[in-house]
């Protein structure tokens, strides 16, 4: 009974574990039809690439994504795909394991915002860090 209450004890004093803190997924957006990586979206990676190397060791996932009118089928997963291998690339430059990333493609199947026409928000790359969406 008393080693019981000693763990019990012990417990309170440790405390719980403190969860990893959880971080947003970064949005690199792209021109219409285009997979290449504007500057503005350069300067994103670069801080994205700046926080990997705090938390070395995490997953990466790169998820592309496309806009209902750049191609439907194949098409779109087929620039969603050259859009999440660009900024693999890029943050490979930068000092990121290319062995610690992932990339899938959804072309226009995930959108991130159901509108009629072209939208910006959906032609984009969605990089999320460690299981699921955090650290």
């Amino acid at each position: 009974m008393r080693f019981i209450a000693a763990l019990a004890a012990a417990a309170v004093v440790a405390g719980p574990v403190a969860a990893a803190p959880q971080m947003a997924p970064v949005i690199v957006y792209f021109d219409a039809k285009s997979d290449a990586l504007v500057p503005s979206a350069q300067e994103l990676l670069d801080a994205t690439a700046a926080q990997y190397r705090e938390h070395a060791g995490q997953q990466v996932i790169l998820a592309g994504h496309a806009d209902a009118h750049e191609g439907s089928g194949a098409q779109g997963v087929g620039l969603s795909q050259r859009r999440a291998n660009a900024v693999r690339e890029y943050l490979v430059s930068r000092g990121v394991p290319a062995g610690v990333m992932t990339t899938q493609a959804f072309g226009q199947s995930r959108p991130a915002v159901e509108v009629a026409g072209p939208d910006p928000a959906n032609r984009r790359v969605e990089i999320t860090f460690g299981p699921g969406s955090g650290w």
